[in-house]
């Protein structure tokens, strides 16, 4: 999976000139956190809501409200954006963009190709992500984690060849690693109502079930 798969394309951007009060109800209009922002059409900086909410008048302040107010519809989106936010390529896997935002504390990546804006990928578009990749929302599955600790290699074989013999597809399977061990927890999505025989033939085969939801 690569940003290119997921990111948004359908991009709603301002220019550096744009007053912030104007780029705040472009946002509000269009449901959105944040905008590109582009000189002559070249991307050159971020701005979001967050931004323009700690611009706004404060209290902490010997200005009047509508000293402050008049300095705000004044503002462009040049004095409050980002002007170097981390970008990823769309070709880069998707897992390192989701590593690059938990890394910076971020929650939209701009994707460039070439130096050219060519989408943006956020936070909910790796929620959304997550839920397809997990099967959540299918109706008729059920979760089952897996304790894997002290399993060797080559056990995934005889766990699919459980399911299959149930005639139970898989949604999803995913490893997560215990905290503080180097252990795994094994999570599973299936497509069925109820996966109690599987699962009685999965504790057979030495597989430590510990919930089903």
């Amino acid at each position: 999976m690569r940003v290119r798969d997921f990111m948004t394309t359908d991009l709603i951007t301002v220019d550096v000139k744009t007053p912030i009060m104007e780029a705040l109800g472009v946002m509000k209009d269009n449901r959105v956190k944040r905008l590109p922002v582009t000189k002559s059409g070249k991307f050159v900086g971020l701005v979001t809501r967050n931004m323009i909410r700690d611009a706004s008048p404060s209290k902490a302040t010997s200005l009047s409200v509508h000293e402050l107010n008049y300095i705000l519809f004044k503002m462009t989106v040049d004095h409050l954006m980002v002007k170097k936010p981390v970008t990823v390529s769309p070709h880069l896997p998707l897992e390192e963009a989701i590593w690059l935002g938990i890394k910076h504390g971020v929650g939209a990546l701009p994707v460039l190709e070439s130096g050219k804006l060519v989408g943006i990928i956020t936070e909910s578009d790796i929620s959304r992500i997550v839920i397809e990749a997990l099967g959540l929302g299918e109706r008729d599955s059920q979760r089952i984690t897996i304790d894997a600790s002290g399993k060797r290699f080559g056990y995934l074989p005889d766990l699919v060849r459980v399911l299959d013999t149930h005639r139970i597809p898989i949604l999803s399977l995913m490893g997560i690693p215990k905290s503080g061990s180097k252990d795994w927890m094994l999570i599973l999505r299936v497509k069925t109502k109820d996966a109690a025989r599987a699962i009685e033939d999965l504790r057979q085969e030495g597989f430590k079930v510990t919930d089903v939801t």
